[in-house]
């Protein structure tokens, strides 16, 4: 046979490259990267509005795809599945967004925020979501329950009231409440 008659070598399917990387190639799974990363920023980047966010969101995205790569079903589409879970990063960054624009204290977090390399700054957001975290525990209930609700379920004043036996009026000045003694002890811990 020669050189000519020589068959191609064929492009490995994504399904052949995921159970490459299970069996710890490395090089398959930074194939599979380099293949669809860019399909995956556009989704994001049209997801989160935002280049360096879309780009944090699909670094975290292929990090779980790769500690999940045992779930993946090699009858399906790796790139739909791909999608769900950045879709599941982007909504995860929009709830923590929102809940911490809607307590006040985002600007806060913006203003703290250093352009360390992305594994530190994971690593600082992690902690300053633990350390807002902790404080939302340290609230009260009669102000934690009214702030989560509103804030993470997107329930109205009137909903929540009926959910705590309380008039919408006094749910909105928990809500201020809590929202004010996050602020407050969040400027103590910064």
């Amino acid at each position: 046979m020669s050189q000519t008659e020589m068959p191609a070598e064929a492009t490995p399917t994504d399904a052949e490259l995921v159970i490459s990387a299970r069996s710890g190639d490395n090089a398959a799974f930074g194939q599979l990267i380099r293949r669809h990363q860019s399909a995956i920023y556009r989704f994001l980047s049209h997801q989160v509005r935002d280049q360096a966010d879309a780009n944090d969101i699909s670094q975290e995205t292929f990090v779980a795809l790769f500690r999940s790569l045992d779930r993946y079903d090699t009858d399906r589409p790796f790139l739909a599945w791909a999608f769900v879970i950045a879709r599941n990063k982007a909504r995860d960054h929009h709830r923590r967004r929102v809940a911490l624009r809607w307590v006040g204290i985002d600007d806060l977090l913006d203003q703290a925020a250093s352009p360390a390399p992305d594994a530190e700054r994971e690593v600082a957001e992690r902690e300053e979501l633990s350390l807002v975290d902790g404080l939302i525990k340290s609230l009260p209930e009669g102000l934690r329950t009214p702030l989560l609700l509103a804030a993470m379920e997107g329930l109205s004043h009137e909903e929540i009231g009926t959910v705590m036996g309380l008039s919408a009026k006094a749910v909105e000045v928990r809500i201020y409440r809590a929202r004010k003694a996050l602020k407050a002890q969040l400027a103590h811990a910064g």
